[in-house]
């Protein structure tokens, strides 16, 4: 993911829209036979093309291409400028201003009104929020504890008051810094086992059993604000400032 560096590091209102469906509706729209796959039940649903695609080259260079060129034609159709589109995704774009048309051979469609973005420092992810629901991208090893975080962040912030964006950064550090809870450190990985950063010895998998007498003293807090937190607080400090 690259967000684009013509635009603002934080933004309020702009939109995301992708593509309904995506393979499925460009392998019905390319007259493949489609009545195999699970069409209302997504998981299952592409689970079935990606073996598809696994299976035989020819499935991947057509929908991966075909994506392509209709995000492509929904920008040209749009004449989105450069600065407007703030992000491409794979099937979607998430743009500045609402798009007049979005309903060619396939459609689309407006996902969400994205209320407030916040960009990473670097432009590689960004958190943003509909007013319920908190998104994440680009952020590796997530879970559910710090996700958590990021929706209390973003739906409690009021970002049209500087103090208030300066002081709920500074509370969300110290969630970090002076928490006792170890679960608020312990990344799930596999079944029954954690990563957790220790500040002697780094990166170490330990068990559920071990989670629970976990000494927060031995936590490097720092390392886990630095790399879930900073590169949003970077953004705001410079746009705020």
């Amino acid at each position: 993911m690259k967000i684009t560096d013509k635009c603002k590091l934080f933004l309020r209102d702009i939109y995301l829209y992708d593509i309904t469906s995506c393979h499925y509706s460009i392998l019905e729209n390319a007259g493949f036979d489609v009545s195999f796959l699970e069409k209302d039940n997504k998981k299952k649903r592409n689970i079935q093309i990606g073996m598809l695609m696994r299976d035989n080259s020819k499935y991947t260079s057509l929908l991966h291409n075909t994506t392509n060129s209709i995000i492509n034609e929904y920008i040209s159709i749009n004449k989105l400028k450069d600065e407007e589109i703030v992000t491409r995704q794979y099937d979607g774009i998430i743009v500045t201003r609402p798009l007049n048309e979005t309903s060619l051979t396939i459609k689309l469609e407006l996902q969400s009104n994205i209320m407030i973005f916040i960009s990473s420092f670097k432009r590689n992810s960004y958190i943003s929020f509909d007013g319920h629901n908190a998104s994440i991208k680009g952020v590796s090893n997530r879970y559910p504890a710090v996700d958590s975080l990021y929706h209390q962040f973003l739906s409690t912030t009021n970002f049209i008051n500087k103090s208030s964006v300066f002081k709920q950064m500074q509370k969300l550090k110290d969630l970090f810094l002076k928490s006792d809870n170890p679960n608020l450190f312990c990344i799930p990985s596999g079944d029954d086992s954690f990563i957790v950063y220790l500040k002697e010895f780094g990166d170490i998998k330990i068990s559920k059993q071990t989670s629970k007498i976990l000494d927060t003293d031995d936590i490097d807090k720092e390392w886990y604000f630095n790399f879930y937190i900073k590169p949003f607080t970077q953004s705001l400090v410079l746009e705020f400032s």
